[in-house]
């Protein structure tokens, strides 16, 4: 058996086995996709600034959320690439098989932030989700959920005691699995927390030994790096999916709409589609692929200029971010093609589904405007709230008013930081396809004018 074939039949038997271990609890809400009245799609390419909205949205008590991206759970009910047996992330109404697996994974995930652990019962719910999300990010290892249990509860303590903390509060994730990597670490060596969305400080601080590295984290792949954190989570109830939307973010469903509306039959769907200038958003994407993570599909052979080379094995065999339709043409570009073959795909592919279903909800944003100037902001997130049917929330207003922190960033955002890549770019900036889908999500064609 040679190497691909292994990692084949591992990642196989990784899929089974979460399965069965998430098929053992019960379901919270049964009948989740058709209880589902509102669905709102929230639609761009990858680097287009998804993660940073969904983590503003994830802050109102009137939506409802997966806790991250929906990718694993395709790749978990045999709707992801490959075993989709689609030749992309693209996906029809047709190609929904499995819904019985689907709706209860999804069942398990979907809800909103609780914010605190008041009682033994929910550190358990908890633990079993830290259990849970251990074992997809690192589908080869086996990890007890006893041990695991124990170890929540030991960094809970250590919060309370060294770090003030007060008893039932969980104020911050990033700080909660620093320490709790650390001590996973102890049995399960090969968890490296530079294949997390955590802040380099803390890494530094309780990780001194362990360095970051540019190759996958396992031969098998399921969740994409930078692995997200778990927080105390509330589940719905049946009256909550009736009465609030679900806010789905992943940049891959923009070639999943017709997908998305099967799997949620009662369920208006809705479009919240965010744009980002091709420079930034192509930037975003190249140093994505240059970054220790995004590694999202074992699609090789790859010979991309710019990213595959000799002495990372792994550059010629792991493609990043989604996998648009006719990627097999680009597999012998360069990084730079590639990434504007993703924008370009992303936003095509929105951009001529809202044209084939004029009576889909549609509200368009630009990215430039959620992180431009005060009254930019303000104006931008009453419109976005207006259209959600969101009342007033003070939490969104604080957020408005001081922004967020980077949201599984390469580099701290600021204003036209593709400047330094201005020259590799230009090519693809000037290619009638970028300008014509420029055109039609409303940008001028002046480079200049961008951010």
């Amino acid at each position: 058996m040679n190497s691909l074939d292994e990692a084949s039949a591992q990642r196989a038997a990784a899929i089974r086995r979460l399965v069965a271990m998430r098929r053992r609890q019960p379901s919270p809400v049964p009948g989740l996709l058709a209880g589902v009245r509102d669905v709102v799609v929230l639609a761009s390419s990858s680097r287009g600034g998804s993660s940073v909205m969904a983590e503003i949205l994830r802050n109102s008590h009137h939506l409802l959320h997966l806790r991250a991206e929906v990718n694993p759970f395709l790749v978990l009910s045999g709707h992801g690439w490959p075993e989709s047996g689609r030749d992309s992330d693209s996906l029809g109404a047709k190609d929904l098989r499995d819904r019985d697996t689907l709706e209860h994974l999804l069942a398990l995930d979907v809800g909103r932030p609780a914010g605190t652990l008041p009682d033994p019962q929910s550190v358990r719910a908890f633990a079993r989700e830290v259990h849970w999300r251990l074992s997809l990010q690192w589908p080869l290892e086996s990890f007890d959920p006893a041990w695991i249990h124990d170890r929540v509860q030991h960094t809970l303590q250590l919060l309370e005691q060294r770090h003030g903390w007060a008893r039932g509060t969980f104020p911050d994730s990033a700080q909660f699995h620093t320490l709790l990597l650390a001590q996973v670490r102890t049995l399960h060596p090969r968890v490296n927390p530079w294949y997390y969305d955590l802040p380099p400080g803390l890494i530094r601080q309780h990780h001194p030994g362990v360095e970051p590295s540019l190759a996958p984290p396992s031969p098998v792949v399921l969740e994409e790096p930078p692995f997200v954190t778990v927080s105390p989570w509330k589940a719905p109830t049946a009256r909550d999916l009736e009465r609030l939307p679900l806010v789905i973010k992943t940049p891959s469903n923009a070639y999943r709409l017709p997908f998305l509306a099967q799997a949620f039959p009662n369920a208006k769907l809705r479009v919240l589609h965010l744009t980002r200038n091709a420079a930034a958003s192509v930037n975003g994407l190249v140093d994505g692929w240059r970054f220790r993570g995004f590694f999202a599909h074992h699609a090789g052979p790859l010979d991309l200029a710019g990213y595959s080379v000799p002495e990372q094995p792994w550059s010629r065999a792991w493609w990043k971010f989604d996998l648009p339709p006719g990627w097999q043409d680009w597999v012998g570009s360069s990084l730079v093609e590639v990434c504007g073959f993703q924008w370009r795909s992303a936003h095509g592919a929105v951009l001529d589904w809202l044209a084939e279903h004029p009576e889909a909800p549609c509200l368009r944003l630009a990215f430039e405007r959620v992180v431009g100037s005060h009254s930019e902001r303000l104006d931008t997130f009453t419109s976005m709230a207006s259209w959600l049917g969101l009342p007033h929330d003070p939490t969104l207003d604080r957020l408005v008013a001081s922004g967020l922190p980077p949201i599984m960033a390469t580099n701290r955002p600021r204003h036209r930081r593709w400047y330094d890549k201005a020259e590799l770019l230009e090519p693809v900036l000037a290619r009638g396809d970028t300008r014509a889908v420029l055109e039609r999500l409303g940008y001028a064609p002046d480079p200049s004018t961008w951010l």
